[in-house]
């Protein structure tokens, strides 16, 4: 890497995106990377067979793989990066604390096209869906064994009970996430919003059995004990864009699609090859 007085950076290869994938892809083969956003992943994805001496959860392995490229010099930007425009097929200019930035590479690999400017042309338009993440408080019905109900719908397909993240919550007290999957015009439809994503989970709840908090005894039968019903209130949604369109390929920028999975793969088997062909 040459980076001059004016604020020029030099790079043989250098990777664009702030994802799970292209962090995984920067630290096996030692690529810089710079990225407008960081998409992190939903907190409770377990992580699988992609490297685990980082973490049980895909978040938690993103997070420490982000530490140790920021530690090698891979981060060069940090997270300040503002906007980022191709300006012929070696350079591209990255904003960021209000200064403009000249960048050289010889390689381009782009993992989330998202908000770049001047990319090269769209080969095939995919149709966009969405993975809808719907947080929620239990106000009443957050003490129970229920870790996992699912459905057949797409909306509100799973929704899975997390310890709570309020502050003074007890250990044992439990608040749901809805995971649902919709389309463009699903995402921005009233019958699809936040307040109906209460009002299923609130139904899922109170089949499954969960109830609220103990509330006396029953006046006409004194040994049946009362409980108030399941209460929630929405917090917030979170919205995850499933599917990339496909841009052709140049010389020097290339679109990568791998899967985290498909990157640890294909390191393990080119190291295996290179290990194989230095002791033979």
């Amino acid at each position: 890497m040459h980076k001059t007085k004016d604020h020029q950076y030099e790079y043989e290869r250098l990777a664009i995106g702030g994802t799970l994938p292209a962090f995984l892809f920067c630290y096996y083969n030692s690529v810089p990377n710079i990225s407008l956003q960081l998409r992190k992943p939903f907190p409770f994805d377990e992580i699988g067979t992609v490297h685990k001496d980082f973490g049980d959860t895909k978040r938690e392995v993103m997070e420490r793989l982000g530490t140790s490229l920021s530690l090698a010099g891979l981060l060069p930007f940090g997270g300040n990066v503002e906007s980022i425009r191709i300006i012929s097929e070696n350079t591209l200019e990255t904003y960021f604390q209000t200064r403009k930035v000249k960048v050289k590479f010889s390689e381009l690999i782009i993992f989330d096209e998202t908000g770049i400017q001047s990319l090269p042309k769209v080969a095939k338009r995919v149709t966009k869906e969405y993975k809808v993440y719907d947080w929620l408080f239990a106000k009443q019905g957050k003490k129970h064994e229920h870790r996992l109900l699912k459905t057949d719908d797409d909306f509100v397909r799973e929704v899975i009970f997390h310890p709570s993240f309020k502050v003074g919550s007890q250990k044992e007290w439990y608040d749901p996430v809805a995971i649902s999957y919709m389309n463009e015009e699903q995402l921005h439809d009233v019958n699809y919003g936040e307040n109906l994503v209460r009002l299923k989970v609130t139904a899922m709840m109170k089949e499954a059995g969960i109830r609220g908090a103990a509330n006396g005894y029953d006046t006409r039968k004194p040994d049946r004990r009362l409980y108030y019903a399941v209460k929630l209130e929405h917090n917030r949604r979170d919205i995850e864009v499933i599917g990339r369109d496909v841009h052709k390929n140049t010389k020097t920028i290339k679109f990568n699609h791998q899967t985290e999975e498909e990157i640890e793969q294909n390191f393990l088997d080119t190291y295996v090859k290179r290990v194989y062909n230095k002791i033979c």
